[in-house]
């Protein structure tokens, strides 16, 4: 399933009404119930509105909410809080042309705990996979590279889990540790699966940036999602292989 770029955004207009996967169960969604969002403007943000010039968009707050999981069995709680700020919102007619411009206030989280799963956690996942993948959904509101980083160690583990060496023999008889590209090259060969190694060093290349602390690009950080979901999706449940079988059996039937 394609990762929803819609969803995952850096921010959300009031009344912060977007529901996000529950990060408890499967069945439900967490959201704003109404009644529990704070905001806060400090004492440094009101005197700007003294000013003779002042505009809205001068105001910085802090905003906290508590976000319920709608599933009545499960009734997770996800603490989310952050900034937020009064930004020019514009609209539209039907017809998608300009009528007008509002204030509206806009919420930027920097922390949501426990974190929705930017992807679904399929049940064949080894536990120090999606520990490493939980830890990368935490990171996506406080810091995308960092996130990225996690991702980059989550596909370690699925290399360690997939029995690829850590280690190879040098020349000189020592033990000398595998790169990560070197690692991806031999689950290739191992495996005969290109598709899943392309995947894998497109999300080491991203990840890279992220360990040495580049800036990723929000559209790039969803986009190696969907490619790494994907990638794990066919190592963990051999979907793309089970419907080549299928393929290969129908086609054979005319064969016959």
């Amino acid at each position: 399933m394609s990762v929803s770029k819609n969803l995952w955004r850096r921010g959300y207009a009031y009344p912060f009404s977007v529901a996000f996967p529950c990060p408890r169960c499967k069945d439900g969604q967490v959201r704003n119930s109404g009644d529990s969002m704070t905001i806060v403007e400090p004492e440094h943000s009101k005197r700007n509105h003294a000013d003779d010039d002042f505009e809205p968009d001068w105001v910085t707050s802090v905003f906290t909410v508590m976000l319920i999981c709608d599933n009545s069995h499960c009734g997770e709680v996800v603490a989310v809080s952050g900034s937020a700020s009064e930004e020019m919102a514009y609209d539209e007619d039907d017809f998608g042309q300009p009528i007008g411009q509002h204030w509206e206030t806009v919420f930027y989280p920097a922390s949501m705990f426990p974190a929705p799963p930017l992807f679904n956690l399929v049940e064949q996942y080894p536990d120090a996979v999606k520990a490493e993948l939980k830890l990368a959904f935490q990171l996506f509101w406080a810091d995308l590279s960092a996130s990225t980083s996690r991702l980059r160690t989550s596909l370690e583990r699925v290399l360690d889990d997939r029995g690829i060496p850590v280690f190879k023999q040098a020349k000189n008889g020592k033990q000398v540790r595998l790169f990560l590209n070197e690692r991806i090259d031999v689950f290739e060969q191992i495996t005969n699966d290109p598709d899943s190694a392309e995947s894998m060093e497109a999300l080491r290349v991203v990840g890279n940036l992220g360990t040495h602390g580049d800036q990723v690009k929000l559209q790039d950080y969803l986009n190696l999602l969907d490619v790494y979901e994907d990638a794990l999706t066919e190592i963990y449940t051999q979907k793309r292989a089970a419907m080549k079988n299928k393929k290969l059996a129908l086609i054979a039937l005319g064969k016959k």
